[in-house]
């Protein structure tokens, strides 16, 4: 697990178990463009689970890193699948935020050093 991450717990809504699942989940979600899971890319941005007859249920709010990329509703799918295979999580949305100017400076060590960024 990306011992740094940024993503947000929304109102500490997930366990540490679950946050600790999900995280890792986001790590086998890659990119196709880029080769790099959308946690070391820094897209994702926040999670909050609720619970709804009975089923935990898990938002995830992400941005692009740029607004209008093709792969976006692959991309959605991707880290949909990842969460729900790999966590306890019944329900997963995931939702893109066009209001969220990605940043670069989110990247992971590992990403940036495979983009040769530093």
């Amino acid at each position: 697990m990306n011992e740094n991450t940024l993503v947000e717990n929304t109102q500490q809504s997930l366990t540490n178990r679950e946050f600790e699942a999900v995280i890792s989940a986001l790590e086998q979600a890659i990119d196709p463009e880029m080769g790099i899971s959308v946690e070391d890319l820094g897209l994702i941005y926040s999670l909050q689970a609720t619970t709804q007859d009975d089923d935990r249920q898990l938002r995830i709010i992400m941005a692009l890193t740029m607004l209008g990329c093709p792969l976006s509703a692959e991309l959605q799918t991707i880290v949909e699948q990842a969460v729900l295979a790999n966590s306890s999580f019944k329900k997963v949305f995931v939702q893109i935020d066009p209001r969220i100017d990605w940043d670069p400076k989110r990247m992971s060590r590992v990403a940036k050093m495979t983009l040769g960024i530093l």
